[in-house]
């Protein structure tokens, strides 16, 4: 009886890593170029992995913290999908920003108080990070040849916003913690349908914001003012970036990043880590800063 036994997931480095990315796009030769510049930079510490059993493609940049440094610069490629270049393409455009001069978020303070909900406050700032790169690159991406409609995976159910509303204070949430929520849950839907999503998306936002708001009647205020900031786009001029999320995490009730690197090219084949700066902890020390990964 023969049986079908998928590949193992493959992990390769610098240039065996650039060679499988550039045959991926055998199809779009601009975005090997693409390809090509991210591996120029990040040299050996590109790292390609890819599988028939990822949930999804993902970027990542790993920073070791004391001393500072880059440790690589990653992308797990999810095979057996209908939009394997154009996910690749999405990481590869994600790993260019730095290159561009964008920073990366690397420390966040989180109030003592809500320690407990650490985890929730990081998830949460990742992905706010991640919406924010998805609005700069999303015209690149679509002038790489690509549809635009292929610049995010396939739409996933929203969620019934209705059952959330009345679970409100079964699901142990604080105030401080559910807001945020429900403006990610209103945002998730309204981006989607800016970056290749249909009407749909708009429709799910406008359900969020209603049952969101019987909850946190600010939340229309609060919607509006991140529109607006979207809209004004100060955000992509990387000298303005940092700020600019931090006014956009604020907006949301997200802890700041206190806390920020740049990469620089070096010609050692592995870009050199820089603290621009970094404050202090602020509140007498009262508070914890949590490093992360830059996803």
């Amino acid at each position: 009886m023969l049986s079908f036994q998928r590949p193992r997931k493959r992990h390769l480095v610098g240039g065996s890593a650039h060679r499988e990315i550039f045959s991926k796009l055998w199809a779009y030769p601009i975005a090997q170029q693409l390809s090509r510049e991210v591996y120029n930079f990040y040299g050996d510490s590109l790292t390609y992995i890819d599988s028939w059993d990822f949930p999804s493609t993902t970027f990542a940049i790993n920073l070791q913290h004391e001393p500072i440094a880059l440790k690589s610069a990653e992308i797990k490629l999810q095979l057996g999908t209908d939009r394997v270049a154009e996910a690749l393409t999405h990481e590869l455009l994600h790993l260019r920003l730095p290159i561009l001069g964008y920073p990366l978020g690397e420390l966040v303070w989180i109030p003592l108080q809500l320690d407990h909900y650490a985890r929730d406050f990081l998830g949460m700032s990742q992905w706010v990070l991640n919406l924010v790169q998805h609005e700069i690159i999303f015209q690149s991406f679509a002038a790489l040849g690509f549809d635009q409609r292929h610049f995010l995976a396939d739409l996933v159910k929203p969620r019934d916003y209705r059952k959330l509303f009345d679970r409100k204070y079964q699901n142990g949430y604080v105030q401080e913690v559910d807001f945020p929520r429900w403006c990610i849950a209103y945002l998730g839907h309204l981006f989607t349908a800016r970056h290749g999503g249909n009407e749909d998306c708009r429709r799910y936002a406008q359900d969020a914001l209603d049952w969101g708001s019987r909850l946190h009647p600010a939340l229309k205020r609060v919607t509006a003012a991140i529109d607006r900031w979207f809209e004004n786009g100060a955000f992509k001029d990387p000298r303005h970036y940092p700020w600019q999320v931090n006014l956009l995490l604020g907006l949301m009730g997200i802890p700041k990043y206190n806390g920020w690197v740049m990469l620089e090219f070096s010609e050692s084949q592995k870009p050199i880590a820089l603290r621009p700066e970094t404050t202090g902890a602020g509140n007498g020390g009262l508070d914890r800063a949590i490093s992360m990964p830059f996803y």
